[in-house]
């Protein structure tokens, strides 16, 4: 088994012979807080007031052939809306106490009596301070 990553304990990212639960897209995204001070006659003054809280955004590709439950995922997920817990990829805390501040489901593949057998989540966390 080959870890990925986790999201505190309610995520683990990992890859084995038996279930594939990773994601794609990973973004970061970091800006500053400015203010533009508006004068007569002269272009504008900009004034840095620091930074602002990073945000992070990835896509979950779920799919019951590859030993997960898409449903169950996304249920837990969603539970977790609000949620703030360390983000850690390969090892490296990516950031440590990222909220859980949104999520987007797109159906796959649905089966006949309703079983998600694929799904894709997008994933947006933000900085806890």
């Amino acid at each position: 088994m080959a870890i990925i990553g986790n999201w505190g304990t309610f995520v683990k990212f990992q890859t084995s012979s038996r279930n594939v639960l990773t994601f794609n897209n990973m973004k970061r995204k970091q800006t500053v807080r400015t203010v533009e001070h508006v004068l007569i006659f002269q272009y504008p003054k900009i004034e840095y007031m620091g930074p602002n809280l990073q945000e992070i955004t990835f896509t979950m590709e779920l799919n019951a052939l590859l030993g997960v439950r898409p449903k169950m995922v996304e249920e837990t997920l969603y539970s977790r809306l609000g949620w703030i817990a360390p983000l850690v990829i390969g090892g490296r805390n990516i950031c440590s106490q990222a909220m859980l501040t949104g999520l987007s489901s797109a159906y796959d593949i649905v089966l006949k009596g309703g079983e998600v057998l694929s799904m894709k989540i997008d994933v947006t966390m933000k900085e806890y301070r």
